[in-house]
C-alpha cells in the first residue's frame, strides 16, 4: 500500500502564514492582486496553477517566467514569517510519530503530494522538523494540476495507483481523488467542508492508531 500525503493543513500547521505569504509575493512581483471571484473561480488549487490563472492574458513565456518570481518572493516572505514566529509551521509530536512508524511499516510506503512549489515546501517542512527529502515527493513543481502531482508520487514510489491512498485536508484533494478514483482520508481543519464534499473516511487528528483503525475499515468495507 502507498500511503500519499498532503502538507499544508496536513502534515504541517500554518496555513494562515503560507497563504499570506504566497499572496504577497504575488502583488509584490506582478502588481496584481486575486479577488474573491477569482478564487472562485479556480479549478486548481496549486501554486502553479494560480500563479498561471491570475496571468493568463499573458504568453505562456511570462507566466513561466513570473512563476518563479513569485515562487523566490513567497520563500524570502515564508523566511520573514518563519522568523517574526518560530512556530508558524509546526507539526505535532503525534504527526512526527506516525511518519516514523509508517516509515517502519513493511507493508505500506510513503509518499507527498503537495500543490506547493518544491522550494516552498521543502522550507516549511524543515521548519516543521520533517526533511522533504526522507519521502517520495511530487510538487506543483512538477505539474500544475493536483491530480497530476498525485499520480508522479505514486510513478516515483514505483506503486500502482489502484493501491494507493491519499491523506489531505482540502475538497480540492477529494476532487483530485475522484478523478484518479483513489480512496481518500480527510483530516485538518475544514473536516465539515469535506464530509459536506461527500468524504466518507475522517481523523479528526493525524495518528497512527486512528489511522490504521482507519485503513482497517477502509479495507473491510465499512
Amino acid at each position: 500500500m502507498l500511503l500519499v500525503f498532503d502538507v499544508d493543513g496536513t502534515l504541517i500547521d500554518g496555513e494562515e502564514y503560507g497563504w499570506k505569504s504566497f499572496n504577497s509575493a504575488f502583488t509584490q512581483v506582478t502588481g496584481r492582486s486575486f479577488s474573491i471571484e477569482f478564487w472562485k473561480s479556480l479549478n486548481e488549487v496549486t501554486a502553479s496553477a494560480i500563479v498561471r490563472q491570475g496571468l493568463s492574458d499573458l504568453s505562456e513565456n511570462e507566466q513561466e517566467e513570473l512563476e518563479l518570481m513569485v515562487r523566490d518572493r513567497c520563500l524570502e516572505n515564508l523566511r520573514d514569517e518563519l522568523e517574526l514566529n518560530p512556530n508558524a509551521f509546526g507539526s505535532t509530536q503525534e504527526t512526527r510519530q506516525l511518519l516514523e512508524d509508517l516509515h517502519l511499516h513493511e507493508s505500506i510506503d510513503l509518499a507527498i503530494a503537495t500543490g506547493d512549489w518544491l522550494e516552498t515546501i521543502r522550507f516549511k517542512l524543515k521548519a516543521a522538523d520533517i526533511t522533504l527529502e526522507s519521502f517520495v515527493h511530487a510538487t506543483s513543481s512538477d505539474h500544475p494540476v493536483r491530480s497530476n502531482i498525485i499520480q508522479l508520487a505514486a510513478e516515483r514510489s514505483r506503486r500502482d495507483l489502484q493501491d494507493t491512498i491519499y491523506v489531505g485536508d482540502g475538497v480540492w484533494d477529494i476532487r483530485a481523488c475522484r478523478m484518479l478514483g483513489i480512496p481518500f482520508i480527510g483530516t485538518g481543519q475544514r473536516i465539515d467542508a469535506l464530509r459536506e464534499a461527500g468524504a466518507q473516511w475522517i481523523l479528526e487528528k493525524l495518528e497512527t492508531e486512528a489511522l490504521m483503525k482507519v485503513i482497517e475499515q477502509m479495507a473491510n468495507g465499512r
